[in-house]
């Protein structure tokens, strides 16, 4: 009689090899499948499930396997094959279901990824990730059909916060403690993970005396909104007081702004393919004093990075407006009408306080000496231009009812809509005509090339903000431009960003308080041209003189500000919010 076997005196390493040799050959296969997929060998990882899949060819868990290892490649197309073959097997699993959604949603089919979270959501409505899409998909659709059915759909995640995109209600719940509350927990147990496998040691000297040494890490080196604000930050740095050090996990082709962004660093590191631990442990030989991550939650963020610590001080600056939660984030880099001292509550990290907006701009940028007319883009040429650029997944019905009002107190107005997709244009078409608004009052404007899409801003006259998630770098394009921003600030972060914007360059009186405030501000700027014209004068004037676009000042305080936070470190002290105010924190 075979005795059963005793393992208790081995290694964890040990039982595992033990297991494994007296294990079938097809769990053997699954098991070496595994390991290999932690390790990110993801081709080994396929190979080894493919051949126990001669031996299960009817188990859908390893046709999904299969396509985990290409969702982890982005290679969508294929992941969308094999977990169309676990879903043949088992038609009504709602995990199946779910990732063919997920899938579609990251390849943008978004009208075929709701069918998908549709169906999933009747068979389990409690699933909070499968709502943080399907919400998501409907909202970048702009199909507000179920709006309030939707809003009451995100307070699922008030049971479970930890699962959905954090960036998901960022876009459109105005609710500041919710977005930490979600932040924090979804972090807590992936933080403790990270803090137990590292040990933090700093092979480092004390910064007094030499250059402090920062590290970047994102993937939008290149030509995206982050880096249009950005590039002329990294050339304005202080060479003789910073090293600049770069971490970049994409794979994008050479262009203008990564050949600006790696001509004004020290050190260029690729590091797509690595794990996010090995990433950390390479920032830390690489001896950095700041780790600035410009991701935070938004697509293809790699977050777990800092949760290993890559660095003894760590910043989340510009890519996401709001906290990470993470107890291993040290800093936000915000403003005072941003982060208001009742705001600070709302944020894991403490606040490093720039003396004008957080956001950087690049006064180097060129005004496009070719501008299209009306005419070629299909504006009328004496109309009242009311403009709404920013990305249509920030539009709700609580703007646009407004949006619709004012289209009707104004005669021959129209609204300027940023949509290219057919299925977007055809909803709010639908919902313009559901509020007595007809279809040739939209014009649409289609995605273009930054430069033209530049070029073309002057032919508004107004642009209208939206509320959860104000225009970010749209705003300043559009100020840049000479076009008023009409905004109203609310709660959270993402809520009060153009706020920041038009006072940094002089504007408070485009600020309103409320819904009213909003739309009679719109009213009266779109009935009276002479004041619209004002307002385009003094922005012409306020450009070169005004904080928003004095880049040069800008990089200093906000080396200044780092260079307080690592000093500060080097003392021994915890981080604390900081500002360059005397007397201030």
């Amino acid at each position: 009689m075979n005795k059963p076997l005793r393992t208790k005196h081995l290694s964890k390493s040990g039982r595992r090899q033990l297991e494994t040799q007296v294990a079938s050959p097809v769990e053997r296969l699954k098991a070496e499948a595994g390991r290999a997929f932690v390790e990110a060998d993801y081709q080994r990882a396929r190979e080894l499930t493919t051949q126990a899949l001669m031996f299960e060819p009817d188990n859908a868990t390893l046709h999904a396997e299969i396509a985990s290892s290409f969702m982890q490649e982005k290679k969508y197309e294929l992941a969308l094959k094999h977990v169309m073959g676990a879903l043949k097997l088992e038609p009504t699993n709602p995990t199946w279901l779910s990732a063919i959604g997920t899938i579609l949603f990251l390849m943008d089919k978004l009208s075929d990824a709701v069918g998908f979270f549709e169906a999933v959501y009747q068979l389990d409505p409690e699933n909070a990730m499968n709502v943080s899409r399907l919400v998501q998909s409907q909202m970048n659709l702009c199909d507000w059909a179920v709006y309030e059915d939707q809003k009451n759909k995100l307070r699922i995640l008030d049971n479970d916060p930890a699962n959905g995109d954090p960036f998901t209600t960022l876009l459109y719940v105005d609710d500041a403690a919710f977005q930490k509350k979600r932040a924090v927990i979804k972090t807590k147990k992936k933080a403790a993970i990270s803090a137990r496998k590292v040990a933090c040691k700093f092979d480092r000297s004390p910064v007094a005396g030499r250059k402090i040494r920062i590290g970047y890490f994102s993937c939008d080196f290149f030509n995206h909104a982050t880096m249009f604000l950005m590039a002329r930050h990294f050339e304005l740095h202080d060479r003789d007081k910073f090293e600049i050090y770069i971490y970049d996990y994409s794979a994008q082709p050479d262009n203008v702004m990564r050949q600006r962004v790696l001509t004004s660093a020290d050190c260029y590191r690729q590091i797509e393919n690595m794990k996010d631990e090995d990433v950390a442990e390479l920032a830390r030989a690489d001896g950095l004093d700041i780790a600035i991550d410009l991701k935070g939650y938004t697509k293809h963020a790699r977050p777990a990075i800092f949760g290993f610590r890559a660095a003894p001080v760590q910043i989340s600056y510009l890519g996401y407006p709001s906290t990470t939660g993470m107890p291993t984030m040290d800093y936000f880099l915000a403003d005072a009408v941003t982060v208001p001292q009742e705001g600070r509550r709302h944020f894991s990290e403490k606040i490093l306080y720039m003396p004008n907006c957080y956001q950087v701009n690049d006064n180097s940028r060129d005004h496009p000496e070719t501008k299209p007319t009306r005419a070629e883009m299909g504006l009328p040429e004496d109309a009242v231009v009311f403009c709404s650029f920013n990305n249509h997944n920030k539009v709700s019905p609580v703007e646009f009812d407004i949006w619709m009002g004012l289209l009707k107190d104004v005669d021959n107005s129209v609204l300027w809509f940023l949509a290219a997709d057919d299925a977007v244009r055809a909803n709010i078409l639908k919902e313009a005509a559901a509020r007595g608004v007809p279809a040739d009052r939209i014009v649409f404007a289609g995605r273009c090339s930054t430069p033209d899409h530049v070029a073309r801003l002057p032919l508004a006259d107004i642009f209208l903000d939206t509320f959860a998630c104000n225009a970010h770098t749209t705003a300043s394009e559009m100020l840049w431009s000479g076009v008023p921003v009409v905004t109203k600030p609310g709660e959270q972060f993402a809520a009060r960003v153009a706020a920041s914007i038009v006072t940094a360059v002089d504007c408070p009186e485009l600020i309103a308080d409320t819904d009213e405030e909003y739309r009679a501000l719109a009213l009266r700027l779109a009935t009276q041209p002479e004041e619209r014209q004002e307002l385009r004068e003094k922005l012409k004037g306020n450009i070169p003189t005004t904080p928003l676009y004095d880049t040069e000042q800008y990089v200093r305080d906000f080396e200044a500000l780092l260079e307080k936070a690592i000093l500060r470190y080097d003392d021994g002290l915890k981080p604390d919010h900081l500002s360059l105010a005397e007397g201030k924190p």
